[in-house]
């Protein structure tokens, strides 16, 4: 169903769009620090890869990491909450993640950044692999390359971290006193069969944008989805094009050069649960969340 949906997602004239990101990475001028650089290396590979294979919203998303990367902000390696992985498999990548961002806290990406770059990047791809459940030899491939990157930081010492004022992030960004915590979900709705802005829309992603600019966020990623009044292609169709507006208005209203990856999941994962058929307006929406 994963795969059916990303393929469609570009087949019906949306590939430069799917690509745009990808291009972008491409262009983008190396950074200065070997983390990042390797990071922005290892995710313009990957998300090259993905768009050969015809696999244009993972293309995408990796291509995003690939742009916070170039900009000095190296993304968290994947987390879950995006990925419909199988759960006999959800344990072991738990750990496996666990593992890597312990050694990433250690300071591994200063000490050993090649190596720490190389045990991210195989991280992520092993869990795109995972989620599609099909290409066995590219999923124990990535599963290989990680166990052996990782395994090469536990055996070298860590560098100790320099003492100093940390940077505001999405985990540690206080608002000041008296004002409400800093957002980094929010939620824009749409009218039914439409994926025009409603009014009052434009102040949802105008906030949206202006969180991503005082966090820091490495990147953001913009789901769309639709209720289950109409078919399942046309309701997929349907939640591209509210993605797709939303990042539009996005770049409009001030959001920073970081990387935007888009999904669209149709009706397949209401906030409401319905009956099909069913109008629901709280699920003509389109989420967008800030990650760092």
């Amino acid at each position: 169903m994963i795969r059916n949906t990303i393929i469609a997602s570009c087949a019906a004239g949306l590939l430069s769009a799917c690509s745009g990101t990808l291009i972008q990475a491409e262009r983008a001028t190396a950074p200065a620090d070997p983390f990042a650089r390797a990071l922005h290396a290892g995710y313009t590979d990957l998300a090259r890869a993905e768009l050969d294979e015809n696999d244009f919203a993972d293309a995408d998303a990796f291509a995003a990491r690939a742009v916070a990367a170039s900009s000095g902000k190296p993304p968290a390696p994947e987390n879950f909450g995006a990925r419909w992985l199988p759960a006999a498999k959800l344990p072991e990548l738990t750990s496996a993640r666990k593992k890597l961002v312990t050694a990433l806290n250690r300071g591994a990406a200063q000490s050993t950044p090649a190596e720490a770059a190389r045990a991210q990047l195989a991280f992520d791809c092993w869990v795109q692999e995972q989620e599609e459940n099909f290409q066995t030899a590219d999923i124990t491939a990535c599963r290989g390359r990680f166990a052996a990157a990782v395994a090469s930081l536990d055996t070298k010492p860590l560098a100790r971290a320099t003492p100093q004022r940390p940077r505001a992030t999405l985990a540690n960004l206080k608002a000041p006193r008296g004002a409400a915590p800093l957002k980094t979900k929010f939620v824009v709705y749409f009218d039914l069969d439409a994926a025009a802005l409603v009014p009052g829309a434009e102040s949802e992603i105008t906030r949206a944008a202006a969180a991503a600019r005082r966090s820091g966020a490495a990147m953001v990623r913009v789901t769309g989805h639709a209720d289950r009044s109409g078919a399942d292609g046309y309701n997929m169709k349907l939640s591209r094009s509210r993605a797709q507006e939303v990042v539009r208005a996005l770049r409009r209203l001030g959001l920073p050069e970081i990387g935007v990856a888009t999904q669209a999941f149709g009706e397949e994962k209401p906030a409401v649960p319905t009956g099909d058929g069913k109008p629901e307006p709280r699920n003509r929406r389109v989420e967008i969340e800030l990650t760092h």
